[in-house]
Order: structure tokens, then sequence, then C-alpha cells
């Protein structure tokens, strides 16, 4: 029987604590919470989104504490999810639903606010991060929301269109060993550019200051496109280096200006241009300064995630999960997901690609190697462009198997050489499906836990141990949904090092489908 679809149903809050059974043992120094983040409200009323990605936001954490476990979940009180609640219909656009009128405005404002296209929606379903000491979570609007880690309360919103003017955020703010937060983000109504925003490290949060207050934009690059924009949702760094891949999704912003007026949803503004190479715009986080050297790769792809970049011996290494479309963004309308009509096909790949760091082309020979690196299997060579100017022609290198995502990796290696990355199969059909995973980056190989055929990992979390002298040494923390029925959902505990079973909880009530998160260590 497929009951993949029972991933795509309502989800029911358990909005006080209930304790979880552990079976096995938990690692007695892990202290700490997994807080998540997904869509979880698709049926309102009558009305049925359209996208799994139009889900109202869902919160949900598992506190570690002793080796015991509770669970909690709680729906993002954001202002979508109230008036979505009000009118059982989106009154702010979705990335696959149009919005509908707000019943609470009379006829006059409904009429003006056809031509407010800054009315962003603030489902705040994509991930949950720290900033300092405060959480907060988001989707890829201008819309930041404050969250309760111990509660789940939604508190207050942040409007980064008023602090920094910009339209769009990633949702992966990455955060460096000095401290400081890095984001990307996109404006179009003073011409179309995107700006790398910097947030330093506060000396004192003791006041519980709102830290985007001294957000700044550090970097600005102009869109390589007249009117359109391309579509990202995170963005690399290493320890020098901050890079941005300009792909060819790309949003029309004639579409987008006048979706209201003609029930456009998000992803009906964007457009799939093959054609295009996709660049990589590298920017020097000392000054914000891009670099000159134009870095393109020739066969096009669509990305949703970084892995991690570091440099190496004049090189900067970059790992990405790459499609070679956007298509994985049609998989998930709902009515082809509940009539079991999901598409297996472009299963995601972990590609590895080599920029030699270079001062300028002027007087390299045409097709040379550049990439010195011993071993380096992918290769960047000089080419030129239909206008004659050279630039560095990348060809990426696969690693592991097809079929992985959602990666992470040991934070303390954000920026620097790595050799680790888990991830999960996600709901796709190839190698990891219902498993979770870790790869080699180095050999390719990798070690897999895998659950039964109606069990569906999330992100996964990895967390140190205590004075780890190995990178992988630690536990990977990772939510389970089981769809069967009178089958529990719960909390899996593997070892960082083998990827065995060291523990699970399971919980009485229903863990959300959850998107990305964080763990927050020795927070209840």
């Amino acid at each position: 029987m497929d009951l993949f679809h029972e991933n795509f149903r309502n989800a029911e809050e358990l909005a006080e604590p209930v304790g979880a059974r552990v079976a096995g043992a938990i690692p007695s120094w892990l202290c700490g919470s997994l807080l998540r983040v997904g869509p979880g409200k698709f049926d309102l009323g009558d009305f049925t989104l359209n996208h799994w990605l139009d889900g109202m936001a869902i919160l949900y954490k598992f506190s570690i504490d002793g080796g015991k476990v509770t669970f909690r979940s709680k729906y993002l009180k954001s202002d979508a999810y109230k008036k979505a609640c009000v009118a059982s219909r989106p009154v702010f656009t979705e990335f696959g639903t149009h919005s509908f009128p707000d019943p609470c405005k009379n006829i006059f404002s409904r009429m003006f606010s056809n031509f407010d296209c800054h009315a962003m929606t603030d489902n705040a379903s994509n991930n949950a991060f720290c900033v300092e000491d405060q959480v907060f979570v988001a989707s890829e609007t201008c819309f930041v929301r404050r969250v309760d880690p111990a509660t789940l309360d939604t508190r207050e919103k942040v409007d980064l269109n008023k602090l920094v003017s910009v339209n769009f955020a990633s949702s992966h703010p990455l955060r460096d060993r000095h401290g400081a937060t890095y984001n990307l983000g996109g404006s179009f109504t003073s011409g179309l550019k995107y700006h790398i925003l910097r947030i330093p490290q506060c000396k004192d949060t003791r006041g519980g200051a709102d830290p985007w207050n001294s957000a700044r934009i550090v970097s600005t690059i102009p869109s390589s496109f007249r009117a359109s924009f391309s579509y990202y949702h995170s963005f690399g760094m290493s320890e020098e280096y901050l890079i941005f891949l300009e792909q060819p999704l790309l949003v029309n912003t004639l579409k987008l200006a006048t979706s209201q007026i003609k029930s456009r949803a998000m992803h009906d503004c964007m457009e799939w241009h093959p054609q295009e190479k996709v660049k990589f715009h590298l920017l020097r986080k000392s000054t914000g300064e891009a670099v000159k050297v134009k870095y393109l790769c020739d066969e096009p792809f669509f990305t949703f995630h970084h892995v991690n970049a570091y440099e190496v011996k004049d090189h900067l290494v970059v790992d990405i999960i790459t499609y070679p479309s956007p298509e994985i963004l049609d998989k998930f309308y709902l009515n082809k997901i509940r009539a079991q009509e999901f598409d297996v096909k472009d299963a995601p790949q972990l590609q590895r690609f080599i920029l030699p760091l270079l001062a300028d082309l002027q007087g390299m020979p045409e097709g040379e190697e550049l990439v010195s690196l011993p071993g380096a299997k992918a290769s960047a060579k000089i080419r030129r462009d239909s206008s004659g100017s050279p630039y560095v022609s990348l060809t990426p290198v696969d690693v592991g198997r097809p079929g992985f995502e959602m990666p992470v990796i040991n934070p303390k290696h954000t920026g620097a050489p790595y050799r680790y990355v888990f991830g999960t199969g996600g709901y796709d059909m190839g190698s990891f499906k219902n498993s979770v995973c870790k790869v080699d980056v180095d050999s390719g190989r990798s070690q897999v836990w895998h659950g039964v055929e109606h069990q569906y990992p999330a992100e996964p979390a990895f967390v140190a141990a205590p004075d780890a002298s190995a990178e992988d040494e630690g536990v990977v923390l990772v939510s389970v949904v089981d769809v069967r029925p009178d089958f529990p959902d719960f909390l899996l505990v593997l070892d960082g090092r083998t990827m065995e079973e060291l523990a699970r909880a399971e919980v009485d009530g229903p863990v959300p489908n959850g998107l990305h998160g964080t763990f927050l260590p020795d927070r209840l």
C-alpha cells in the first residue's frame, strides 16, 4: 500500500511537552533541543493550497536531558497563518498559491492592495536558525520571525525591507568563526541587485536587543539580466570568500509586479533558461569587493543547497547539491502527490567545483587546465564567450551516488576543509530512499542507516561530542515520520562515526515533516 501522500496532511499541534519512550541509550553528554520548522497546514476548510511549500509553518522540537526526551509542536502564529485561518484562503501570495482578498479589509483597501507588490508572506516555514542567542524562522521573503525556543511561541516580526531595503532574503544565513552572520538578499524596487548582509557579533546580548538592527549591506552585485533575477535558496562561504551562484532559474519581475492583479503565485513568475550559463560570483569577505575573474559552468543546473566551501593552495573548493533542472519544484504540487503521481526522475547529486583563485586571465592560453590540486578530478579551463572575453569554464565532479539531499556538516568545519557530510534521501526514490546517509567527500563512499519503506527522515543535525578529536565524533539527530497507521514517529540518534543506531525516542502523537532547523545546546 502506497502511503507516501500521508506526509502531506494537516499537522496536529502538541502544544504541551509530551514524554517520549526511549529505546537504546542516548549519550549522557547530549543535552539540548532539536528545533525544526516546516509546512504543516495545507487544507484551509474547503480550500487546499497548491504546493507543499505553501503549507502554514509549524515548529517542533525534541528536548533531550539526562537520557530523557520530550516533544512539542506549535503552529507559527504569523500574519499569514492568522489571516488564512479566518479567510480559509491564503491572503498573502505563497510559493505556489496566489493570494485572495483579505476579508478584514474594506473594498477600498483591497483595491489599493492590488498594486502593492511588497505584500510578502511571513509564513516562515523554511528554516529555524540562531542569530546571536536568539532564534528566528524564515522563508525567502523580507520577513523574519523571532520565536521563543522554550515555548515555541511566536514573537515579533522583523522587516528586512525596512532595515536594509531588501525584498527577498535567503533562509540559510551563515556564521563564520569570528562570530559574524552573513546572509544573501535581493532587491528589485531600485534596480535588480543581489546584496550580502552582515551582522557583526554582538559583544553583549544580555539586553535582548534585536541583532537584525545591526545588519548592513557590505556588497552588492547587479543582476546579469535586464528584467529578471536569479532564484536562490542558499549561498556558500569559505574563510576568505562568499560564493553566490546566479543560476538560470529566473524570477520575471514584470510578472512579479503584476502577480496580485493577475492572480499569480511566486512559482508562476519563474522561468527556466537552460541556455544561460551558471555564474559563480566570488566576493571577498574582508572588503565586500567582487572578484573580477568570471567563473562560469557551461552546463546548466539547478541548486537549493550549498554544502561547504574552503580554500586550499590557491584554489577554492565549492561543494553543492545539483539537479539537471528545477523540475523538483513541480513534483510537490499537492494535487499530484495526493493522486500518487509523484515524479521520481532528476535525482539530486553532490558535486564538487574547484575554482583556481586568479588575479586576472590576461595572457593565459585558452584550453589549459588550471586546477593543479593533486588527485583533483574537477576541471577549470580558459574559454571565450561570444564577444571574445575570457572566462574560467568549470566542470564539476560527482561525489558519491545520486539521491542525496538536505546536507549538513560538523558546524566547526563551516568554511574550512572537511571530510564528511550527512544527509537523507528526502522523498527521492533513489539510492538513499528512506535513509540517513554519511558521505566521505574524499572517497565518495557512503555509510547508511536504512529505515523501512514508510519511514521518512527529515534533515539531520550533527552534534559533536565534548572534546571530540575527530570530525565525525558525535551523534546525528534525525526526526523520522512513519506514515503507517499505529506506528510511532520518533527521534533517531545515530553514532556519527559508524551511522549505527544508538537510540530512538518514540512519540505518541504526530511529528510534522520539517524542512530545516538547528540544535540548541542546553536549551529546553
